[in-house]
C-alpha cells in the first residue's frame, strides 16, 4: 500500500499517442542513419518515409478523435496562455498542465507540419544514382532539383526543433522535477493537486482503425500518383 509520501499519478497519455511517439522517434533516427549511408539504404529510406507519412495523418485523425490529451483542442491554444505557461514555468510550483502545456502544444504542431514538409519533399527527391522517389517521373527536373535541395536542408530545422522538444524536457526535469519523458513511456505522471481531472480515453481499436485507414490513403495516394 502507497504511503502519504508516494505521489499520486494520474494516467495522462494513451496507449496510441505513446506508440506513435516512440515509433516516430525510430523510424527519423532510422531515417538519418539510412539518408547518411545512402546507395541501397535509400530504398528502406522511401519506405521509412512512407511509414512517417502514415503515421503523421494517423496523429491528424487522433487529434481530432482521439483521447483528450490527445486532441488539438485540448492543447493547441492562444499566444497568452504560452505566456502565461512561461511565467508559470519560471515560478516556485509545478505547472499544472494535464497532458501537453500551452507551449508544448505549440511544439508539437510545428513539428508535425515540418515533418510533413520533409516527408513530402522526399517524394520528389533523387540521388540521380540510383533511387528515385516515387513522384519523380511526374515532375519536371526543375521541380526535382528544388525538393532534392529542400529535402537536405529542411532536415537541419528539424534538428533544432527536435533539439529544443528534447531540452524542453529536461528543463522539466531539472528545474520542475517533472519527468515528461517517463510519462510518455508509462502514460502516468504525477499529479500532486486535490482535484483529479476528467479525461476521456478512446479505445486503442479505434486508433488501429485509424491506423489503417492512414496507411490506406498513403497507399493509394501513391498509387495514383505513380
Amino acid at each position: 500500500m502507497p504511503d502519504d509520501k508516494t505521489p499520486r499519478t494520474i494516467r495522462v497519455w494513451d496507449l496510441p499517442t505513446r506508440l506513435f511517439h516512440w515509433t516516430l522517434v525510430l523510424l527519423l533516427i532510422f531515417q538519418v542513419v539510412t539518408g547518411k549511408m545512402a546507395g541501397e539504404w535509400l530504398r528502406w529510406h522511401f519506405w521509412a518515409g512512407y511509414a512517417i507519412l502514415t503515421l503523421l495523418i494517423f496523429r491528424i485523425v487522433w487529434g481530432i478523435i482521439g483521447s483528450t490529451t490527445a486532441r488539438f483542442s485540448d492543447f493547441v491554444r492562444g499566444p497568452m496562455a504560452g505566456v502565461a505557461h512561461l511565467k508559470e514555468l519560471l515560478g516556485p510550483h509545478a505547472p499544472k498542465d494535464v497532458g501537453h502545456n500551452p507551449v508544448g502544444g505549440w511544439m508539437v504542431v510545428a513539428l508535425i507540419l515540418a515533418l510533413f514538409v520533409q516527408a513530402g519533399s522526399g517524394l520528389f527527391t533523387t540521388d540521380d544514382i540510383l533511387v528515385d522517389g516515387p513522384l519523380v517521373a511526374k515532375a519536371s527536373e526543375g521541380w526535382v532539383k528544388a525538393m532534392t535541395s529542400l529535402h537536405k536542408l529542411w532536415i537541419n530545422l528539424l534538428f533544432l526543433m527536435v533539439a529544443l522538444h528534447v531540452a524542453a524536457a529536461l528543463v522539466y526535469l531539472v528545474v520542475k522535477k517533472q519527468n515528461l519523458i517517463a510519462a510518455m513511456i508509462t502514460g502516468r505522471k504525477p499529479w500532486p493537486f486535490a482535484d483529479t481531472p476528467k479525461l476521456r480515453f478512446v479505445g486503442s481499436g479505434v486508433a488501429l482503425s485509424c491506423l489503417v485507414a492512414a496507411a490506406a490513403l498513403v497507399y493509394l495516394a501513391l498509387r495514383v500518383a505513380g
